[in-house]
């Protein structure tokens, strides 16, 4: 490979609206530029959430926090989940014009060999730092920085943060899903998941560690990187910076049938409206913290689903990914059908247990195709409650059992088991429902119902499907520890705030559960 000329900037400390703008001023050069030019940035965030480029305000972040704070929000040039940024990060944003001409290789190719490559740079300073895909840069399992694309045929566009320090407490607060592993080791402490050049004993000033960053690009690219240009704001051609999107839009979808599907490349949402009988698709959209090519891929696929009649509407998503090239990171093509069949679920089950469609959209249902959220409470014979729901005063909050006081929710759900011979279990800990869901596995549960908040569902979904027994889960209202930022005391089992089971979809629900002497376990 030829040495090219790479060019190299350095901004400093900005905030997030100004380094989106350069963001796009970048990119935008990139697909412009007609010969192979490749472009550093180093950069620094004051206070920022950066929402990956599909991604959902209200699923990513909690804005009234990030407002109060004086916490900007911005929407990435590149895919991925949303982060936190702050002045003790060191960010880049690299970019390459004509990227076939610096080599072959999909969006995995392009992430592994950049973040491989930065990973080489601390190592040459002693850092033990090690590329786990699809995107994150590590040290002894604790995450030091990770890396998110953009990719179109004329330009790729590469971007990444290093922890020097980690304010740990702000970004759990900002973020409505922290950006934890799908593991069980991954989501014990958030605190302990993060690592930092200053803890690793790095103790280099910020241009000496950006000049190892080069060196380690210039050998995988190929490119010679001279001194900083120095670029003032006026210098660039820029425009308004894209904040994260909320208001009106957000509020729209949230009346749709929705669904969402936990994958490796991060967790995707699909909303869509039907026809009045539920027989034609007549919207659909897609948002995700997932990475992807082309970058138009989700709307152009939200397009060709327009009006599909939902029995064609595998044909016509089989159609679409034929028809257009496509690159998809850490999640597949059926991920998308799944969730498109999830959120299709909604209408059969508002009129299976009476709900309405904000009232559906609260189930989280467990079970293989052919079984529907129906079949599985008419085959439950166990119901697993989440001890958040009781009171704080109760002395039976960590408890298993319930003293059937008639005082809260939880009286009415344990009344509403026991009138139907269901086996009742009050999950006091993380701990406790692994072992309880093992020991369902191994006495031959057919199906179980319980309560779990939205939050706590998607980063413990996975011992959810581990189990393999099918599961209708209901949304459990009110204060939660993701909300409350108290995911540790939770974990732990000692969250204090009460959490509402929501009576009315539970009594609906359970109307279908059928006598004990129907069930077998």
């Amino acid at each position: 490979m030829s040495t090219r000329a790479g060019v190299v900037v350095d901004t400093g400390l900005r905030s997030g609206p100004e380094n989106i703008r350069f963001d796009r001023a970048q990119w935008r050069a990139a697909q412009d530029a007609e010969t192979p030019v490749c472009h550093v940035r180093f950069h620094r965030y004051r206070p920022t959430v950066a929402l990956g480029a599909f991604e959902t305000a209200g699923h990513a972040l909690r804005a009234e926090y990030c407002r109060d704070r004086g916490i900007a929000m911005v929407r990435r040039v590149s895919g991925g989940a949303a982060v936190y940024l702050d002045p003790e990060q060191l960010c880049w944003t690299l970019t390459l014009s004509r990227p076939a001409a610096w080599g072959e290789g999909n969006l995995a190719d392009w992430l592994a060999g950049l973040c491989e490559a930065a990973a080489s740079a601390l190592q040459a300073l002693g850092v033990d730092a090690v590329f786990v895909p699809p995107n994150d840069i590590e040290v002894a399992g604790r995450k030091l920085g990770s890396g998110f694309l953009a990719l179109s045929d004329s330009a790729l566009l590469f971007q990444g943060s290093l922890l020097l320090a980690h304010d740990t407490e702000t970004m759990m607060k900002a973020l409505r899903v922290p950006t934890e592993k799908l593991t069980p080791d991954g989501v014990r402490s958030a605190r302990g998941r993060f690592a930092t050049l200053r803890e690793a004993g790095v103790d280099v000033a910020l241009p000496a560690l950006e000049r190892h960053m080069l060196d380690a690009w210039t050998g995988l690219l190929g490119v010679e990187f001279g001194a900083k240009v120095e670029v003032m704001p006026e210098d660039m051609s820029v425009d308004e910076a894209d904040t994260a999107p909320a208001g009106n839009r957000e509020e729209e979808l949230h009346s749709w049938y929705q669904s969402l599907v936990n994958t490796p490349g991060g967790v995707l949402y699909v909303c869509l409206r039907l026809s009045e009988r539920g027989d034609t698709l007549q919207q659909a959209e897609f948002a995700g913290g997932v990475q992807l090519y082309p970058t138009h891929l989700f709307t152009s696929l939200s397009s060709w689903l327009v009006s599909t009649p939902v029995a064609w509407l595998d044909e016509h998503v089989d159609e679409f990914f034929r028809a257009y090239p496509h690159d998809l990171l850490g999640f597949t093509i059926e991920d998308l059908r799944h969730g498109l069949h999830l959120a299709l679920d909604r209408y059969a089950q508002q009129a299976q247990f009476a709900l309405t469609r904000e009232q559906a959209n609260t189930l989280m249902v467990h079970a293989p195709a052919p079984l529907s959220a129906a079949d599985v409470v008419n085959a439950a014979s166990v119901m697993l409650l989440s001890y958040c729901a009781k009171p704080p005063w109760c002395k039976g909050r960590h408890r298993e059992g319930c003293p059937d006081c008639g005082l809260c929710e939880v009286s009415e759900a344990y009344r509403l088991a026991h009138e139907r011979g269901m086996r009742v279990v009050t999950i006091t800990d993380f701990e406790h429902l692994e072992k309880t869901l093992g020991e369902l596995r191994a006495q031959g549960t057919r199906a179980y119902v319980g309560m779990c908040c939205r939050h706590c569902y998607l980063k413990r979904e996975y011992a959810f499907r581990a189990a393999g027994i099918p599961a209708v889960l209901m949304d459990i209202a009110g204060p939660n520890c993701c909300e409350l930022q108290q995911e540790d005391l939770a974990y732990a089992g000692e969250f204090q705030a009460q959490a509402y089971l929501d009576l009315e979809v539970l009594r609906k629900v359970m109307r279908r559960v059928p006598p004990v002497t129907q069930n077998t376990s």
